[in-house]
């Protein structure tokens, strides 16, 4: 398909398989969709449209779903959360990850809830006031509209963003959504009525918007530009443009001496997070490959993704905002620009699908121009609801596209039986490598080792005499011995695939081709003290990786596993 071609680096056959497991026959598909399905049929109710115009009431029903039935998986590198959250400051999201940070101190011990499910948690908080102040600029753009157009207008940016928003990333991104909605809500009260207060209260948001995601920093022109857009004389116009920045500027300021001051033991790397959006190389493009189509086809490509089948009539609200011009319009304009430029100027690390976190923030502009065409238009809700179920696919599929399987219902499962009968008389877990991606070909025989190993050209060329040129994989199967019934977490390091199962529960499933380092943690009740099989199985085509298990409970900290954990025969 045109708009999920992958990155070069991924098969074709990939993707088709991403896209077979995103079909309503699909197993789990149909019902990660069902909560945005019932929620757009909910939206022809004149009834339904005037219980839920009330912001506090939009937000509770339309994120109670993703609370209750979804959880977040790791769909990227999520290194900060299998280092436990305490990598705080890192990169370029210091205080998201600080506000993940304490959900997990204070969660954590009393409640033994693990790091995954405390970010999912925290990210799950920010997307209900991600959809708050959705609902309030709803009552800014429309007041003099009915609530079933203002619910139109809200249901446009819970169909475009509800995978990263309830679904996406583990780490940090989703918390910037909501902040720089409170800017755009902000920033509209001050075109409304441009006073000093309203003018430091949309910076001040902003600013939070920048530290929560360094991408926001880019807006920072939009900022500046709106502070010229009400009348005004050149002095007072400048005057404000000053204010906006003061503040702007002096809120990142005052976080960064808080840091520095108060916590510089957290700093990681031995220095603050580039908290102006800096990547992990280079930060911009030059500008003979900006328009390079192996730039800017995926980039645009990925906006169509995220923003779906709404994005496109932003566009169309772009060509028509000169027949009736406004501040607001004017204003949006900025907004647009300021994003679009930072889009198409900037080096991705892993490229705009794997990115996605950059993508996904930088498509809101999109939604809001789309949405106030779509809000002002006379074409009936009904007409308008095949685009929103679309939307809601697109961001979906994409999910599952990346997670390699369709985002799996919040629940704990639970092991069968422990095994009483096994003698269990080798320490560690019998491990067999292999020379190729269906654990076929083995390398050389099986031996005792427990499942944390650093691998390097050195090391592969040991225990696979010859080399590994098509890649590298290993099973390590056994039992292991957990002490206690109870609540166990584990956590799963590896480079490409890995495929974790225990007491005959499939835990972690990531046999998906995407050569990147990921972590998984999941987590399993154990009915009763015993011995409880396990199988743990990797492969990549990387030349120097991890493969590592660790896992914790409420009476054991986390920690990797040791030969004592686990016996085979």
């Amino acid at each position: 398909m045109f708009l999920y071609d992958w990155i070069p680096q991924q098969p074709p056959a990939i993707v088709a398989r991403g896209l077979e497991l995103a079909t309503p026959g699909a197993p789990g598909f149909a019902l990660a969709c069902l909560p945005l399905l019932i929620l757009c049929l909910l939206s022809l109710s004149k009834r339904w449209a005037s219980f839920t115009d009330r912001p506090i009431v939009f937000a509770l029903t339309h994120s109670l779903p993703f609370f209750l039935f979804t959880f977040q998986d790791s769909l990227g590198d999520s290194g900060q959360v299998l280092d436990g959250v305490h990598a705080r400051y890192h990169m370029s999201e210091p205080l998201a990850t600080w506000s993940h940070y304490w959900f997990f101190k204070f969660l954590h011990g009393p409640f033994n809830i693990g790091a995954k499910d405390a970010v999912g948690l925290t990210s799950r908080v920010a997307g209900f006031f991600y959809l708050l102040f959705v609902a309030k600029i709803s009552l800014k753009l429309y007041p003099d509209l009915s609530a079933s157009r203002r619910l139109l207008h809200r249901l446009v940016f819970l169909t475009a963003g509800v995978a990263f928003l309830f679904y996406g990333y583990i780490e940090n991104p989703p918390l910037a959504l909501p902040a720089e909605q409170l800017w755009v809500l902000l920033s509209l009260s001050f075109l409304q009525s441009p006073t000093m207060r309203n003018l430091a209260a949309s910076a001040a948001a902003l600013s939070i918007a920048a530290l929560l995601h360094g991408r926001a920093s880019f807006l920072f022109p939009a900022l500046a530009f709106g502070c010229l857009i009400p009348a005004g004389s050149l002095m007072q116009r400048l005057g404000r443009a000053a204010v906006g920045s003061l503040v702007f500027f002096g809120c990142i300021a005052a976080f960064v001496s808080y840091v520095f001051v108060i916590e510089p033991n957290h700093i990681s790397g031995g220095h603050l997070g580039n908290v102006t959006g800096g990547g992990n190389r280079q930060m911009f493009v030059e500008l003979g490959q900006m328009f390079g189509a192996e730039h800017w086809q995926p980039i645009v490509r990925s906006l169509l993704i995220f923003g779906g089948l709404i994005a496109p009539l932003g566009l169309l609200r772009l060509g028509t905002m000169w027949v009736k011009p406004s501040a607001v319009s004017v204003w949006c304009l900025g907004y647009f620009v300021a994003d679009v430029v930072y889009l198409f100027l900037w080096e991705f690390d892993y490229g705009p699908y794997i990115d996605w976190d950059l993508v996904a923030s930088g498509v809101c502009p999109l939604l809001l121009m789309g949405s106030i065409l779509v809000g002002r238009s006379k074409i009936p809700t009904v007409v308008f609801l095949p685009l929103l179920l679309g939307s809601a696919y697109m961001g979906n599929a994409w999910a599952v596209l990346v997670n390699g399987a369709p985002l799996a219902p919040n629940f704990t499962p639970t092991a069968a039986a422990p095994r009483a009968e096994i003698a269990c008389a080798t320490k560690g877990l019998k491990r067999t490598y292999y020379r190729d991606g269906n654990l076929s070909e083995p390398a050389g025989p099986s031996e005792a080792e427990n499942p944390f190993l650093e691998f390097n050209p050195a090391k592969i060329a040991q225990v696979a005499p010859g080399g590994a040129p098509n890649g590298l994989g290993g099973g390590f199967e056994g039992f292991v011995v957990i002490p206690k019934e109870g609540r166990y977490r584990f956590f799963v390091l590896g480079q490409g695939n890995s495929r974790l199962t225990i007491g005959g529960l499939t835990v972690v499933n990531r046999w998906i081709g995407h050569e990147w380092r990921v972590s998984s943690e999941r987590e399993i009740r154990f009915p009763s003290a015993g011995r409880y099989p396990i199988r743990l199985e990797f492969f990549t085509v990387n030349q120097n990786f991890p493969v590592m298990l660790e896992m914790e409970s409420s009476d054991y900290d986390r920690r990797r596993v040791a030969l004592d954990d686990f016996c085979f025969d």
